[in-house]
This record gives C-alpha cells, structure tokens and sequence, in this order.
C-alpha cells in the first residue's frame, strides 16, 4: 500500500516536471536562438535522460554485490528499449487523441532531415554498443568510450547546425514563472528549468525505487528488474514531455524528444558503461538489444519508404516490448513452448499490423 501511494505521488512529480520542463526548454531554445532540432533532440532529451542515466550508474558505482553490474547493464541498455517499443505506442495513442479532439492529421509533423539524423546515429552507435559486448578484442573496449563520446560530439554538432524551424515568442505559452506574455528573463527561465529537472528527477527516482520493491516481492530476476521495470518509471520523462508537445501540436519537438534521447542513450551512457564495467553481454542482453533494433529499424525504414510517421508503425513495434518478459517468464518456468508460442503470435499481429497500416496510409 505505502509502495503504491510512493509511486503515484512520484507520477504526479514527474507530470508535474515536465510540463514545467517543455516550457522552460522552449523559452530557452527562444533565447539562444535555436532551431526546434536542437531544442527537441539536444536540450529536451539532455535534461530528461537525468534519471535514466543516473540510476544504472548508480547501481554500478554504489552496488555492493556481482549483481550490481547487470543491474547497470540492464538499465543502460532497457532504456532504449524501452523508449523505442512503449514509448512508441504512447506517441501513437497521443497523436491518436490529438486528431480527435482537433482534427488534425494523425500522421505527426517531422522534420525529415532531423528525424532521420537522428535515426541514423541512433541505429549504428547502438549497434557498436552491442559489438563491443560480444567480440573478444581488448582494445575494441578500450577505445569504445572515447569513440561514443565522439560520436554524440559530432551529432551535437550537427543539430546545432541545424536552424530550420526557430521557435518564436509569440508561439510560446508564457512562462509559468511569470505567468504573462512578456519576454521572460533568462534567470526566470534556468530557475523554471531547474525546478522542473528536480521533479522530474526526484519522481523518476522514487518510481524506481517503489517499482524494485515490487520486482523483489514477485521475485525478478535483477537483468528483467532493470531492463524492463526501472526503466519504465525513468522514461516517462521523454513520454510525458513528447505527449504534452503533441497536445500543443509541436510535432517535430514530440519527435525530436524521443529520437534525440535515443541518440543520448546509445552514446554517452554506454560509454559510462563500458568503461565502468566488463561489458560482457548476456544471452537476455543481447536479446533486448536485437529487440531495440529491430524496432528501431522498422521505424526508420517505414519512415523512408513513405516519408512520414505512421501511428500504425509505432503500435506495431511496441509489440517486441512483450517478447523480453516472455523469455524471462519462459527461464524461470522452464516454458519455451509458450515463449516460441507467445513470440511468433506477437510477430504476426506485428506484421499484420504493419501491413494494414502502410495499405491505410498508401490510399489516403
């Protein structure tokens, strides 16, 4: 009981933050003079990767057990997949509801070279991180860290570059802060945004921690508690941000959150992991990163082949989610039968799915 009451004042924390916080970033891409890319896919996904990034390196700096680092590693790399497969149902939902209640196009404003920028160094930094977590070279490890950081340094670089579609005041809503339309002082500003990062934060936090009381009552094993249950609580940050953005009809923002913390996540917070740990891959691990990819790389190729997001694409690949807890439900159990069931029943409806939605979206 006292578990569950934590975890829903947490939600209200982290709801809470993020409005504060899609507000705040706004006025502060307005004051920097910044394109909607970098406001979504750097300074958004930058602030909301706190609480997914500090609870595995936590759990690797801090633990005190051998379970420690699969515990980091699962939330390293169950963060993406996370993000990538119910993270994309939750977009599809909003952009759902958002042409019901105004009647606007389900499929969601992208702005295409920042999205497929985005998706692109997502998908091989993603990819090297697996890599390295299989192959026996010593030296591959020690170099890793130093080439992601690389890599995120160079997409920053890109996105900043990037000045197509600069927010403007007169779009924005006023700051919650100040509360009129007036220009906003940039210390109003970094004080909202900080109030934000602390709810956000500090909820995503407490989220976790109810969520580990839970996972230890029905006995998880730890790779399954971190891959799947921790970061459900630490990604609502980039779900509820890029849920409010839609509901404001700021499309590319929405996008740019979610894609721009997929880039963070495949980077920078691997790199830690990497360099704070062995690295050595699990079956569970590697299945988790197949998983992401392939997700990742429906979206992105289906986004190619038509040239725009299809909400019927996003429901369909936040099906391979359900695959990761059947496996654990199959090893604990000894019941690969259900899992090979289980797991070809949700291809199928992921393919049909597919199908029907690309068919709709080739007769509209």
């Amino acid at each position: 009981m006292q578990a569950g009451l934590s975890m829903l004042f947490a939600l209200a924390m982290v709801l809470f933050g993020a409005e504060l916080f899609t507000n705040a970033v706004e006025w502060l891409g307005c004051k920097l003079n910044l394109g909607q890319s970098a406001v979504g896919s750097v300074l958004a996904a930058l602030g909301t990767a706190l609480p997914e990034t500090a609870v595995p390196v936590a759990a690797i700096l801090f633990g005190s057990d051998s379970s420690a680092q699969e515990v980091g590693i699962g939330g390293i790399l169950g963060a993406p997949f996370l993000l990538v497969t119910l993270g994309s149902a939750i977009v599809a939902c909003a952009l759902v509801l958002a042409r019901r209640q105004t009647g606007r196009a389900t499929s969601p404003h992208v702005q295409r070279t920042a999205f497929q920028r985005d998706m692109a160094f997502f998908i091989i930094a993603y990819s090297f991180v697996l890599v390295v977590g299989v192959a026996p070279w010593r030296g591959l490890h020690l170099v890793a860290p130093g080439m992601l950081v690389g890599v995120y340094g160079y997409f920053l670089w890109q996105s900043f570059r990037d000045r197509s579609e600069v927010s403007e005041a007169l779009q924005l809503h006023p700051l919650y802060l100040q509360g009129k339309r007036d220009q906003p002082l940039l210390a109003a500003v970094l004080l909202q945004l900080t109030i934000a990062l602390a709810a956000i934060v500090g909820g995503a936090r407490l989220l976790a921690s109810g969520v580990a009381q839970i996972a230890v009552w029905l006995d998880v094993p730890p790779f399954v508690l971190s891959a799947l249950l921790i970061p459900l609580a630490t990604e609502l940050p980039e779900t509820l941000n890029s849920v409010v953005w839609i509901r404001q009809g700021k499309d590319a923002l929405a996008l740019g959150n979610i894609t721009g913390a997929l880039v963070f996540q495949s980077t920078l917070v691997p790199a830690l992991g990497i360099g704070l740990t062995d690295w050595k891959l699990t079956p569970q691990a590697l299945l988790a990163g197949g998983l992401t990819l392939v997700a990742g790389l429906l979206v992105y190729g289906t986004y190619r082949l038509r040239g725009r997001v299809v909400p019927s694409v996003l429901f369909a690949v936040s099906l391979l989610y359900w695959v990761l807890p059947l496996h654990a439900l199959a090893v604990r159990y000894t019941a690969e039968d259900v899992f090979w069931l289980g797991t070809l029943l949700l291809l199928a409806v992921l393919l049909f799915t597919l199908r029907a939605g690309l068919r709709a979206h080739r007769t509209s």
